[in-house]
């Protein structure tokens, strides 16, 4: 159970939109896993060894989506197109730590996502399980 100190303890209405904003702009880390690869080689219909090549980075943390020279997602085209199988990273999203760790942090993530305050409810409960989910 959810303590009521929470901001968020009335729990929050969030559906996506499909504005974009968390896939553009500046740039940003997706990590992605292997087990992520190959569910998203499956949906490509693309052998993982070509997904990785064609998508996928590698860096000393570990694996991530490739980002467009702009900063936006290398599956974001006007809407994600990889979206019944994209990675943890973004299914969990706006539920993340940094954007609930304060009232703060949840104002500005309001701000930059349009889906926020619509949609379906999540209870104080999911969304803590949703952030624990973003935690590595």
């Amino acid at each position: 159970m959810v303590p009521d100190r929470y901001f968020f303890s009335e729990g929050i209405h969030f559906t996506c939109v499909d504005c974009g904003h968390c896939c553009t702009g500046e740039p940003g880390v997706v990590r992605i896993t292997d087990a992520e690869i190959a569910v998203l080689a499956d949906w490509l219909r693309q052998a993982e060894d070509t997904v990785r090549e064609t998508y996928i980075l590698s860096d000393a943390v570990g694996t991530r989506l490739r980002e467009e020279p702009n900063g936006d997602c290398c599956f974001f085209n006007g809407r994600c197109r990889i979206y019944p199988v994209r990675p943890r990273q973004c299914r969990t999203y706006p539920f993340w730590f940094r954007n609930l760790r304060s009232p703060e942090a949840w104002a500005a993530t309001c701000r930059a996502c349009r889906g926020i305050g619509q949609g379906r409810w999540y209870s104080p409960d999911e969304i803590i399980a949703r952030v624990q989910e973003d935690l590595p």
